[in-house]
C-alpha cells in the first residue's frame, strides 16, 4: 500500500496551503456560508487575479481546474470544428488524450535529447503542414520540467499560426516565478491556464482558470456554467491568492528541497537526472529496469508517475525532506541487491 507522505507521483505542494487559508475555510464553514449559492462568475475573484496578473477580470474564467477549461477550449477549437491538435511529445498525457478525444488528429513533435528543447521552427512547419486548430505546450513542462517557450519564441509560434488557438499550460510556472498572461492582451490565438493544485497547495478544491484575450474569454463565457466553482474553493483561493508572502517563502523552500533531491539522485548510478524547473525531475533509468525496481518501491509504500510511452523514464516529485530521504536510502537498497 503506498503511503500518502510517500506519493512521489503527484506534483503536489508537500508542505500545504498558507494557513491564513486554513482560517479562511474555518470561518467560512463555521459561519455556514456554504448555505447560500456563492459568486456566480467568481467576479472577486477575477478581479484579484487580474490585479496580480497585469490583465483585466474579462481576460479570466475561473473553472473546477484548469483541467475543465481544457477541456472546453478542446469542445470549442476542435470537437466542434474539426480540427487537428499539435503537441510536443512528451508533454502533460492526460491534456494529449482529451486532444485525441476532440481532434480529427493528433500531431505530436518530440522535444530534442538531452535537454527536452522545444524545436520551434519545427513546431510551426508541422502546425502550418497539419493546419493545427490547437496547440498545447506546457511551461514548465510536465515531465521534463523546462521551460519549452519564452516571451519571443510564443511571439513566433503565434503569428506564424494564427488561425492556431496556442494553449500555455502554467501548472508550475509559480516555481519560475514568470507568466506569459498579459501576452493575451495582444494576441486573440494565445490561451493560457494556470492553477491554484501546484504551488498554492491547493490540489483537493479544485480551483484553475483561463486568461485569454477579452474577444475570446467572451466566446468561453457564453459556455460557461454559472457557480462553476463553489463558495468554499473560492474563499480558499482568494485567500490563497492574497498571501503571497507565503507562497514566495513554501516555493523558496520547494526550490532548496528539488535541488538537494536532484543532486542526489544525480549521485546514484541508477539514474540520469533532466535539470528543472518545477517541483519534479524525469530520471531515466539506466542499468536496472523498471521491473526490477517497481516490487522494491511498492514494498516501501513509494509510488512515482511512470508512463507508458517513456518505459526507460519515472518522474519523481520532491516531497518533505524526510520522505525524499526514505526514497533515497530505498534506491541505494536497490543498487546493493
Amino acid at each position: 500500500m503506498t503511503v500518502p507522505e510517500l506519493r512521489f507521483d503527484a506534483a503536489i505542494n508537500p508542505y500545504g496551503c498558507a494557513p491564513s487559508v486554513v482560517a479562511a475555510l474555518t470561518e467560512a464553514v463555521q459561519a455556514r456560508g456554504y448555505r447560500h449559492y456563492g459568486d456566480i462568475d467568481a467576479s472577486r475573484l477575477r478581479a484579484r487575479l487580474s490585479e496580480h496578473l497585469g490583465v483585466t477580470p474579462a481576460n479570466i474564467l475561473v473553472y473546477n481546474g484548469a483541467g475543465e477549461a481544457f477541456v472546453w477550449q478542446s469542445l470549442t477549437a476542435l470537437m466542434f470544428a474539426g480540427g487537428t491538435f499539435l503537441a510536443p511529445f512528451p508533454s502533460y498525457e492526460r491534456f494529449v488524450e482529451v486532444g485525441r478525444r476532440c481532434a480529427r488528429a493528433v500531431v505530436e513533435v518530440p522535444l530534442s535529447p538531452p535537454d527536452w528543447r522545444l524545436p520551434i521552427d519545427r513546431f510551426i512547419d508541422e502546425g502550418r503542414r497539419c493546419e493545427a486548430r490547437m496547440a498545447m505546450i506546457s511551461s514548465p513542462n510536465n515531465p521534463t520540467g523546462n521551460r519549452l517557450v519564452d516571451a519571443d519564441s510564443l511571439a513566433a509560434l503565434l503569428a506564424a499560426l494564427p488561425d492556431c488557438t496556442v494553449v500555455v499550460d502554467e501548472a508550475y510556472s509559480e516555481y519560475t516565478n514568470q507568466t506569459l498572461a498579459p501576452m493575451v492582451r495582444r494576441w486573440p490565438n494565445l490561451v493560457v491556464l494556470k492553477t491554484f493544485s501546484k504551488a498554492y497547495g491547493l490540489a483537493g478544491l479544485r480551483v484553475g482558470y483561463l486568461v485569454a484575450h477579452e474577444t475570446r474569454a467572451a466566446g468561453a463565457r457564453r459556455t460557461q456554467i454559472p457557480w462553476a466553482v463553489d463558495c468554499l474553493a473560492l474563499t480558499a483561493a482568494e485567500a490563497a491568492l492574497a498571501d503571497q508572502a507565503y507562497l514566495r517563502d513554501v516555493v523558496s523552500r520547494i526550490r532548496g528541497d528539488v535541488g538537494e533531491l536532484g543532486a542526489a539522485l544525480g549521485g546514484q548510478p541508477l539514474a540520469r537526472v533532466c535539470p528543472t524547473e518545477a517541483n519534479f525531475h524525469l530520471v531515466e533509468l539506466a542499468d536496472i529496469s523498471w521491473e526490477e525496481l517497481a516490487p522494491v518501491l511498492s514494498d516501501a509504500g513509494i509510488a512515482v508517475r511512470r508512463r507508458p510511452d517513456m518505459p526507460r523514464h519515472i518522474r519523481i516529485t520532491s516531497m518533505l525532506p524526510e520522505a525524499n530521504a526514505t526514497l533515497l536510502r530505498t534506491l541505494a537498497r536497490v543498487r546493493k541487491q
